[in-house]
């Protein structure tokens, strides 16, 4: 259609709880060029998802159709679409009200609750079912009678007073302080300890390396650049599938090719087979790229209310991963070796790695079974409410203009200043350390192993901070612009490295900045991807991060070899990082300027309203009425028979000519 009219945008911001993204969304992808939308159409798409009682869609339309005009602008669409999809539960109560109040005056009825509900049944499909039973009618009527105000009239205030004081039917499924929590957290910790073991393996062995294939650090790097490029080419694929079948299908497929990388790797011995160790790497790039992004999906899927607490546990579990493969992995070999650096002990090492990606897949596979069978009981528990609730959900997303073909790969300007400031949040734990062991010697007189060892402090506290940077981030969310001040921490930790003469309290000092800039960055940083393309996007967003930002990760380090190897080479890299910290804060202040103070990223997680499923069944008054297909009053079931197709229960006349809703079934229905 086009951009929003400025006066409409506006309004909808003020009354709705969707973003200006979402808004300018419906608008610039819709499919009709005018704008509006025709009874039929309507009519026709409500029929696609399920909802085959005309009485019902007639009330449907009637409550869109704010102005009675005959058709459904997108500013009415967009504001009746909110309360199903980003409402909460006085907006679906007071949506609920409008389309059981079927006369207008103001007083709900139980004859009008009786009328529409009888027609929600339809959605049902169920031939053995003409509508409502006695008992579920008295029902209605006894709760029409109690909550009926002092002057006898159960207007719309009232009433969704009365279903917020409704009981709760159903435990939420993100309560957090429970088995199911730490069951699939558990779980979920193993997913990418095969990736973490078998990525560093060649820094951790690499003498060892050397010597069972017989080669020098030219072929390391090979390696190394290796795995690179798989890992540029990893994240888009997966991201592709994981917007298609989900994160867990994807993350059990990669998990499955970081196995056979890590046996190629371990299976490899010799330098006659150095080109069989090579392909272990491309495949450990392709698949160890991939479960990063899967995992925080996951995580994302499970527990949507506390994702930046899960992703700062995740957070923690890697570094503390990491840390243990550079520690254990030289232990397990020297364990088994007979001799120092014994071929026997390397074998043992890297087959480990190999045993910990069989236990990273064995996980993942569980992890899937567990969220399917979760969700089948939860459908069969719900049986023909779920129905009803996942029909009129299916109405308001097919209503959402989908985005096809390159306008899926059209994203935001944001993020792509977005994908330079996630990267800028790993310049200090992981860019820099390719200089920092030997600029620490230099210029500030520490030796190598203490060197090394800040290195592994810095990741190490920044694991520790996630669990709490992650729940600030939710609470008060704000993100860009705490993102843009975390970055410049390090800015400011490079610019003391710089200008400092020499001594240890300049280096810890700058040590600490990059580990409170690592610790909230790894957490916040990389999820805001999800946030500002969106969750159906998800995938592709972090494949596109996975080629540029890879590219950017190759770049950095090439950069500063070049300015090392020149007179007071030290300074010349401090003072580029620095600058490299600064385009990284800058570019989130953008982020903030492109997004909006009203964006997914910038609001806390209190303030992401998504509609739940138990706030539709109260307003519709589904746990008055009672489980549909139950008698309560004897607790015998009624007989439920299969669903038939739309084709032979609709009951509604379809023109021969036009796939539109004949107007005198209509009337006839209402």
């Amino acid at each position: 259609m086009g951009p929003v009219p400025p006066d409409e945008l506006e309004q909808l911001l003020a009354e709705t709880n969707f973003t200006q993204r979402e808004i300018e969304t419906f608008y610039k992808y819709s499919n009709d060029d005018d704008g509006n939308i025709s009874k039929e159409e309507f009519a026709t798409l409500c029929f696609d998802q399920g909802i085959v009682a005309a009485g019902l869609v007639e009330r449907m339309w009637v409550v869109f159709d704010r102005n009675n005009d005959g058709t459904l602008t997108y500013f009415e669409l967009v504001k009746s679409l909110s309360p199903l999809l980003r409402g909460k539960q006085a907006d679906v109560a007071g949506l609920f009200y409008d389309l059981y109040e079927v006369d207008g005056d103001g007083d709900l009825t139980e004859a009008e609750i009786v009328a529409v509900y009888s027609d929600m049944i339809h959605i049902t499909q169920q031939v053995d079912r003409e509508g409502l039973t006695a008992a579920e009618r008295k029902r209605i009527r006894e709760w029409v009678k109690e909550h009926r105000s002092d002057d006898g009239t159960l207007d719309r205030d009232t009433f969704i007073e009365a279903i917020s004081e409704m009981e709760a039917h159903e435990e939420a499924h993100t309560e957090l302080r429970s088995f199911r929590t730490f069951y699939f957290v558990f779980l979920i910790s193993f997913f990418e300890m095969g990736t973490s073991f078998s990525l560093p393996a060649m820094g951790a062995l690499s003498e060892r390396i050397k010597l069972r294939f017989d080669v020098g650090d030219q072929e390391i790097g090979t390696l190394t650049s290796a795995y690179f490029f798989a890992a540029m080419v990893g994240p888009l694929v997966g991201g592709l599938f994981m917007d298609k079948i989900g994160p867990v299908p994807v993350i059990i497929g990669a998990n499955i090719i970081v196995t056979l990388g890590a046996i190629m790797q371990a299976s490899a011995s010799g330098k006659d087979q150095f080109a069989l160790l090579l392909v272990g790497r491309l495949f450990l790039g392709f698949g160890g790229e991939i479960t990063p992004f899967t995992t925080v999906e996951t995580l994302g899927r499970l527990f949507p209310d506390y994702l930046g607490l899960m992703a700062g546990i995740r957070n923690l579990v890697q570094s503390i991963s990491g840390f243990l493969a550079f520690v254990l992995l030289p232990i397990w070999a020297d364990a088994m070796s007979d001799e120092p650096l014994d071929n026997d002990g390397t074998s043992f090492a890297l087959w480990m790695c190999a045993v910990l990606g069989g236990v990273s897949l064995f996980a993942s596979v569980v992890v899937f079974f567990s969220m399917k069978k979760e969700s089948n009981v939860y459908v069969e528990e719900q049986s023909d409410q779920q129905t009803v609730i996942n029909s009129m959900r299916a109405l308001a997303k097919a209503t959402v203009p989908r985005l096809k073909g390159i306008q899926k790969w059209t994203l935001p300007l944001s993020f792509f200043f977005a994908i330079y400031g996630i990267k800028s949040q790993y310049h200090a734990p992981f860019g820099f350390t390719a200089f920092s062991n030997q600029i620490y010697v230099t210029k500030f007189k520490f030796d190598s192993s203490m060197a090394s060892f800040l290195s592994g402090i810095i990741s190490l506290i920044a694991g520790l901070l996630g669990p709490i940077m992650g729940p600030l981030s939710d609470k008060y969310g704000r993100r860009s612009l705490s993102l843009a001040f975390v970055t410049s921490l390090s800015m400011i930790g490079f610019g003391i490295l710089a200008m400092s003469k020499g001594g240890s309290t300049s280096v810890w000092i700058a040590s600490m900045l990059f580990a409170i800039q690592y610790g909230f960055g790894d957490t916040v940083a990389y999820i805001s991807i999800r946030f500002i393309v969106g969750v159906s996007r998800a995938g592709i967003g972090y494949g596109v991060y996975g080629i540029i930002g890879n590219l950017i990760a190759t770049v950095v380090p090439i950069i500063g070899g070049t300015l090392m190897d020149q007179n007071n080479g030290e300074d010349k890299v401090l003072w580029y990082f620095t600058g490299l910290m600064a385009l990284g804060a800058a570019s989130w202040v953008m982020v903030f300027i492109l997004e909006g103070p009203r964006s997914l990223l910038e609001l806390p997680a209190n303030k992401v309203i998504e509609t739940s499923d138990e706030d539709i069944k109260m307003a519709a008054l589904t746990y008055v009425v009672g489980r549909t297909g139950t008698n309560k009053d004897t607790e015998e079931e009624t007989p439920n028979t299969p669903a038939p197709t739309n084709t032979e229960a609709a009951p509604l006349v379809w023109s021969d000519h036009e796939n539109v809703m004949d107007d005198n079934d209509v009337e006839a229905h209402a």
